[in-house]
């Protein structure tokens, strides 16, 4: 069904409907219990530094999560005594501490991803040269980078394990924009507050939308960033939502069309593979 934008909406009887709910592996409301408050200020605490710009006073957190200013300097306290928070006393501000990359590499560690895909991926960038990088999708149509690996170029200026990206820009925003079920709405209101180097009009984006959608990859040749041009691939679960993201990137003088068909060929087959093996991953 065409929308007013020319995007194709994704047919719902096949895939099942995305909900703030939780649900397991086969698509089954899972049942979660009642929230412990106290973990909850804590959390909101700990994405409160995640996102500020800089240092932050217990004042400032206080205001940011609406907690009362005792409660925001207990909880960081707390935290600063775990290891997770880390305390500067001279400016007397809260930053996040060193621990909590010991416990993102539990995630690695426990998800499966270090066994199952990250062995794939340096093959594949060994094989056709290129960086290879790993997303997750959330609800929140955002992407999650879990891992990446090569890397001709300075990765660490464009890819930080567990950062977001711009919604729906670059090759991989394409990908969530043909697969994801996004509303053309949010797509649209995405396309409009994104960085581009290069920025495409707005119909040329669609097109390149449809674009994505009928060959099974999405491609950005130096618009987003550049001098690089992007290659993404969906990765479906056996269930049938987007579940990960993969992409490719390499200084665009290197990726002729010739180039950009083979490494596309190789990224599509690596989806193939991967897909029946995402029942072995811990991603939630």
């Amino acid at each position: 069904m065409s929308t007013e934008y020319g995007l194709e909406a994704e047919p719902q009887s096949d895939k099942p409907a995305r909900s703030g709910k939780p649900r397991s592996a086969d698509g089954a409301e899972r049942v979660v219990g009642k929230p412990v408050g106290a973990i909850v200020s804590g959390l909101a605490v700990l994405r409160a530094l995640h996102q500020a710009q800089r240092p932050q006073r217990a004042s400032e957190v206080a205001r940011e999560t609406g907690l009362h200013r005792g409660t925001a300097f207990n909880i960081l306290r707390t935290f600063q005594r775990e290891g997770l928070v880390a305390y500067n006393e001279r400016e007397q501000t809260y930053s996040i501490g060193v621990m909590v990359l010991e416990l993102a590499h539990g995630v690695l560690r426990t998800s499966g991803l270090l066994d199952v895909i990250r062995p794939e991926m340096f093959s594949l960038a060994e094989r056709v040269g290129v960086t290879v990088a790993l997303a997750k999708v959330e609800k929140s149509y955002d992407l999650v980078l879990l891992d990446f690996v090569g890397g001709g170029f300075r990765v660490d200026s464009y890819f930080s394990m567990g950062r977001r990206s711009p919604r729906f820009s670059g090759a991989s925003g394409l990908v969530m924009a043909a697969f994801s079920g996004a509303t053309p709405e949010l797509v649209e209101s995405a396309y409009g507050q994104t960085e581009w180097f290069r920025k495409p009009a707005f119909e040329e984006y669609l097109q390149r939308i449809e674009t994505t959608r009928a060959r099974g990859y999405a491609l950005d040749s130096g618009d987003r960033r550049r001098g690089l041009t992007q290659i993404a691939v969906p990765i479906f679960s056996q269930a049938g939502p987007l579940t990960l993201v993969l992409t490719a990137v390499n200084f665009s003088y290197t990726m002729t069309e010739q180039k950009i068909a083979e490494v596309a060929e190789a990224m599509l087959a690596f989806a193939d593979r991967m897909s029946p093996e995402l029942g072995r991953l811990r991603l939630e």
